[in-house]
Formats: structure tokens, sequence, C-alpha cells
């Protein structure tokens, strides 16, 4: 399906992207939400970036999710996109509608990073799936792109719930740190990022906690180790947001609002990069 006839049919509530199995049963979540971020603003038209993490394709994830998040990432009219990992679930199974969700990105720049599912499932199909649609994977690289008239250096660091991230290899040769945008999957990789002096950092990974209980949520995650669970957090001169993303790797509910399943659009200005 070409893009214009997918946002035809978007546009018009019946967007006919077959992502699903016949006859899985579609439980809460059902809906979608858009955070809209404004980041180091400037003179000019910002860079508009929108984030897709944690698609989670296969029986966890409602195909109404997967839907909703292609409409609202055309509807944002990025100038980049970047995709933060987890697109599958241990298994190559759905690799296929990775394939066919791939060829519907929007039509600019995206870069891509792997997550522990990727990982689990078979980094190497994975990256190829995207790669023949354009989509640039970085594992412990970086890309310098020209958008708008702008450059951007984008980082992208590899998991490293899997023993995959090597920072240090992935800021070799970039120039400006402090003025990159930097991929990451799981969230705890921004300390060592940001003492590497990166600023900017996007992750996701950890759903927003799956079922987000007031305080006792967090409380959980910060026991287990995890300090960043979902939002924005300072990390020493540095900025994180961890996404809660679109999918479920094992359940499909999710409660709370922390935790509700999103993409991210962020205003890029003049203040980085």
């Amino acid at each position: 399906m070409k893009r214009r006839r997918f946002l035809k049919a978007a546009a018009a509530g019946g967007a006919a992207l077959s992502l699903g199995g016949a006859g899985l049963l579609q439980a809460a979540p059902r809906r979608l939400r858009v955070s809209r971020h404004a980041v180091a603003p400037g003179r000019g038209r910002p860079l508009r970036i929108v984030q897709l993490t944690d698609l989670h394709l296969g029986r966890a994830t409602p195909v109404v999710l997967l839907r909703q998040a292609l409409g609202a990432a055309h509807a944002a009219r990025p100038d980049l996109v970047v995709l933060t990992g987890d697109y599958l679930n241990r298994t190559l199974r759905y690799l296929s509608r990775l394939d066919r969700l791939a060829a519907l990105l929007p039509p600019v720049p995206c870069v891509a990073i792997l997550g522990n599912h990727d990982h689990w499932s078979g980094a190497g199909a994975i990256s190829r799936a995207l790669e023949q649609h354009g989509v640039r994977v970085l594992r412990n690289d970086h890309v310098s792109l020209r958008l708008r008239g702008r450059e951007l250096t984008v980082v992208g660091v590899d998991d490293q719930t899997t023993g995959h991230a090597d920072v240090e290899r992935a800021f070799h040769r970039v120039a400006r740190p402090s003025e990159a945008l930097v991929l990451t999957h799981h969230p705890q990789t921004a300390d060592a990022i940001i003492a590497r002096g990166g600023r900017l950092v996007l992750a996701g990974h950890t759903h927003g906690g799956q079922i987000a209980i007031p305080r006792v949520t967090r409380a959980l995650a910060r026991a287990g180790g995890l300090r960043y669970l979902s939002g924005w957090y300072p990390v020493g001169p540095g900025r994180l947001y961890v996404s809660p993303g679109v999918g479920s790797a094992v359940i499909r509910l999710r409660l709370g609002g922390r935790a509700a399943p999103e993409i991210a659009v962020f205003e890029l200005g003049t203040g980085v990069a």
C-alpha cells in the first residue's frame, strides 16, 4: 500500500494496514496519546522529530494502536523520525509486519536503534527489514543529517540489557557531542551518555511501568535499580526523555497515565545543534 493511500484511508477512519492476526481480542488500551515537547527554543522554525518506540509487533500489541501511531506520525509532519527499539518479541515470526510498517513510515529521514527484544529475536534480520525501507540503523554509531538547512548529528547507542551498548564507540569522532541527539533503548544508559558529553537523550524500554500506580510503581522500579521510568529527567547537565512507547511485550493491559501508549513529538530549537 502506498503512503498516500494509507493516509486517505486513515483520514476516513478505516486504515487498511493489516498488521494483526485474525481473531485476536483487542483488549485495552485502545487509544494512543501524542505527547508534545519543546526543546531548546531559539530563532527560526524548530526541527520536528517524532519518536516511536517499543512497537512490539505481535499478539500483545493491539493493531488499533499501531494504526493510530502511524497516522499520528504522519499528521505531525516531522522532519525526522527516530525509532528507539523493541520492534518484535523474542521471535522473528512477525518480521513481515515490521516490513509493512516500515514501508508506511513518513517519507522523511528515519534513524533507528535496536532494543533487547530485537537482539533476542534476531538483530541482523530486523536491521535488514528496516534498512530496505531507507531506515538508518545505528549500532553504536552516529550519522550527520541535513534537515531544513541545519546539520543534526544523531548518535545511536545499542542495547544495554543484552550487553551491546558501547557509548565510547558510538561517540567516536562526534565533534560536538553536546549538540547531538542521542538515542538509546534502555534509559539507564543515559548516565554514561551524559558523562561522555551528550546532553539530549531519548529512550524507551520501560513501558512507563506498564501498570502505573501512583508512588507504588515508581518505588518498585527504583528498588529494582530503574531510576528513569517515564517522562523527563535531569541527568547531570543533560536531559533524558523516556517514552512509554506504543506496544506491550507480554500483556496488553496498561494502567495509569504515565504508562499510557504514546508517540512523542519534539520541537527541537536552535539551542541544540
